[in-house]
């Protein structure tokens, strides 16, 4: 497991997980990674529908 996927299991708090299933730790985040990726983004903020902090006004 290369450093990378032990720091990002350690912040997800899996550090014990990764150490008993390091292959399904590995392919779950390729798999996030993977969908991620899948997602539409905008560098224009005015395209997007509604700020993440702020609520549908009535």
């Amino acid at each position: 497991m290369d450093d990378r996927t032990k720091t990002l299991a350690e912040a997800a708090g899996l550090a014990a997980t990764a150490a008993r299933f390091p292959a399904d730790v590995e392919e779950a985040l390729a798999t996030l990674a993977k969908h991620k990726a899948a997602l539409p983004r905008t560098s224009d903020p005015a395209l997007e529908p509604t700020p993440a902090y702020q609520g549908p006004r009535a």
